[in-house]
């Protein structure tokens, strides 16, 4: 009597199989905390330019090419926007 061919495949261990998709798992919420992280940094960053351009004087947005208008529609963006 023979093995059917089906049969033949590699046995692989359930705890094989756990172990591979928990590191795989941690590996995603990292890439995923990163993600954010990024986020909330680049966030914080438009935050305190912002606050510059808000403090800079006439002469001075004169001098980086920057109109009232430009700065008042930048300031006028919510924290996370492009």
């Amino acid at each position: 009597m023979s093995v059917p061919a089906s049969a033949k495949q590699q046995i692989v261990s359930i705890v094989a199989i756990d172990r591979k998709l928990m590191s795989s798992s941690r590996a995603s919420i990292k890439v995923r905390l990163r993600r954010m992280w990024v986020a909330l940094e680049l966030w914080h960053e438009k935050r305190k330019g912002r606050r510059v351009l808000r403090q800079l004087s006439p002469e001075q947005l004169n001098d980086i090419g920057l109109s009232q208008s430009d700065v008042a529609r930048e300031i006028g963006k919510s924290f996370f926007w492009d």
